[in-house]
């Protein structure tokens, strides 16, 4: 089953209006850029619950009773019950730095592997969920072996206290997903709710596939949230309430990046960082820098923030770039607010959303990229910027 661009431009057609700064042309930005990283359930998505499906034509999936291989089908992350998204602050506000750390662990709960936590920002860390067997086929460079990586099936996201509001938790639906009502119920005595999302194919409208969304307090004030992504295989509410049981913690840890900055323009600071183990992803580090902190510590914070920048390094450069482009060394496209880094197999791309940064300021960061050990993540640096 093959989705096409044509499919994410008749969902988002039959949605209510975006919200400002998420429009159409964003939401194809979005997708043209997770079929660059060739990142699996890349999130995206308006918070009043857009279904957008993008095509990767290289990944192929895999799972129990799937029957081998085939053709990848890459919805996005749904982001009904996600962080909104952010808004533009003017003037920006002070900075502030994050200390991106967490004190989340992964665990395991039967086929399902949660985590290790790998995104963090001021308000909220997201934990991957995986489950055994699913797999992606990632596309390599010819003449060389296919990569099999997770897919990521469902993403927990855990906020600090006072920061989610339960009344986000849902959304309106639309042509392809159908949100069940709320239903109250607890998770080890503490209040919790649950959603049924029943996803039709918008190319095979005989199949569809139920995944439960669950939000649940897991201390005192704070909640977090279990959203599912599409593929082909059903959550129930049962497996989703014990894989939220599981949730738990241990002695703090930083996530960190494999450079240092030596260029960064007056008060941009990270605002959010993700560190995936490379076993899991060819996304392997992923930072956003911003004008000051997002005011709301529950926004969303992607790849269409209003004004960021940001850092992605991968591992492989994939097969069909230009030769230009796998050279060693800064490559940057003007115009078009983005740079590429090439450093042995590795490429470290940044994109400037919004016009906030000139192209000569990206290079400029670009330039002044002091790059460490790309290959061994327990080298790599604190974020201190």
């Amino acid at each position: 089953m093959v989705y096409r661009m044509q499919d994410v431009l008749r969902s988002v057609e039959a949605m209510p209006p975006p919200p400002s700064r998420t429009t159409t042309d964003d939401i194809i930005g979005r997708a043209r850029r997770s079929q660059i990283w060739r990142n699996v359930a890349l999130g995206s998505g308006v918070a009043a619950c857009l279904a957008v499906v993008v095509t990767v034509p290289a990944l192929a999936l895999t799972g129990p009773d799937m029957g081998g291989a085939q053709p990848a089908a890459q919805p996005a992350q749904q982001q009904s019950s996600a962080p909104p998204p952010a808004t533009p602050t003017d003037p920006p506000l002070p900075v502030k730095k994050v200390a991106f750390r967490t004190d989340l662990a992964g665990y395991r709960i039967g086929e399902f592997q949660v985590g290790p936590p790998a995104y963090v920002t001021a308000g909220y860390t997201e934990l991957p969920v995986y489950r055994d067997g699913v797999v992606g086929l990632m596309s390599t460079p010819q003449g060389t072996s296919p990569t099999m990586l997770p897919v990521e099936i469902a993403t927990i996201t855990v906020y600090a206290k006072d920061v989610y509001d339960t009344a986000t938790f849902g959304g309106a639906g639309n042509a392809t997903l159908a949100i069940g009502q709320r239903y109250p119920m607890s998770i080890e005595g503490r209040q919790a709710w649950t959603r049924d999302w029943v996803y039709t194919s918008p190319v095979n409208p005989k199949k569809k596939m139920t995944m439960a969304a669950l939000a649940w307090q897991h201390a005192d004030g704070a909640w977090a949230t279990l959203v599912p992504n599409f593929n082909s295989l059903d959550l129930s509410r049962e497996q989703a309430t014990k894989i939220a049981t599981g949730l738990t913690t241990r002695t703090p840890v930083d996530l960190k990046v494999p450079y240092r900055l030596s260029y960064l323009p007056a008060n941009w600071q990270a605002v959010a960082v993700r560190q995936n183990p490379a076993a899991n992803r060819n996304l392997i580090s992923q930072v956003f820098l911003h004008q000051g902190p997002v005011a709301d510590p529950a926004a969303r914070i992607d790849d269409v923030l209003p004004g960021n920048l940001q850092i992605s390094l991968m591992k492989g450069l994939g097969a069909g770039k230009a030769e230009s482009i796998k050279k060693e060394g800064v490559h940057c496209t003007p115009g078009k607010a983005t740079c590429a880094v090439i450093h042995g197999d590795y490429r470290i791309d940044l994109y400037g959303y919004g016009g906030t940064l000139s192209d000569t300021e990206i290079k400029k960061i670009a330039d002044g990229l002091q790059l460490g050990d790309l290959a061994h993540q327990n080298t790599w640096y604190k974020v201190d910027f």
